[in-house]
């Protein structure tokens, strides 16, 4: 299936299902997939995995994609405080120059703009562009799922208990659950002082 080319910067409100790169995987790639060393040995490209093991004691990241078990794009993000940058990125041959690269690009430095925006002071800077801040906007309460939960606890409860009782926990489990299945919006915001430029070439 084809997949266009979407802007890095998304300029509207969006959800993070979206942003999934149709027939890969996104994967965070962890000190244990690194020391077994056969993520990479399914690349075509070649990296320095000690050099990634120091990038996340430092308390950096990186990203992988996969497509049927075999590594297909790398994305190594460091941090320095709370500034996170990015700025080596490893495609296959076989996906170099595509416009799914476009995809996963925007995918990561989404990423990137979540993790500086819990902090106060926080940055994300992708291949020498700031990236616009990010803005997360909740849903509304999702009824569908505190009904839904609330008869599945009742149930349970009350089975568990022997008791009637058991209707009034799960109904009050149920409506947590409400909270926690609220849907999230998300928006980049471009700072005043860009006047119009989208963004920022450091």
């Amino acid at each position: 299936m084809e997949q266009k080319v979407r802007n890095l910067f998304i300029d509207t409100p969006f959800s993070t299902e979206g942003l999934n790169v149709q027939g890969f995987s996104i994967i965070e790639v962890g000190k244990g997939k690194l020391k077994k060393g056969k993520l990479l040995s399914t690349a075509d490209f070649s990296v320095d995995a000690e050099k990634l093991l120091k990038v996340l004691e430092n308390s950096g990241k990186v990203y992988g994609y996969t497509r049927k078990g075999a590594l297909k794009a790398l994305y190594v993000v460091t941090a320095d405080g709370h500034r996170y940058s990015c700025d080596e990125v490893y495609f296959s041959s076989e996906i170099e120059g595509e416009p799914v690269t476009d995809l996963m690009n925007q995918q990561v430095v989404f990423l990137m703009a979540q993790r500086a925006s819990y902090h106060k002071d926080g940055s994300a800077i992708f291949q020498g562009t700031k990236v616009p801040k990010l803005t997360t906007k909740q849903g509304p309460y999702n009824w569908y799922w505190a009904v839904t939960f609330a008869l599945l606890y009742g149930v349970v409860f009350c089975t568990t208990l022997k008791s009637p009782a058991g209707i009034f926990a799960g109904a009050m489990m149920g409506l947590a659950m409400g909270f926690c299945f609220r849907s999230n919006k998300y928006e980049y915001v471009k700072d005043p002082e860009d006047g119009e430029k989208e963004s920022e070439t450091i």
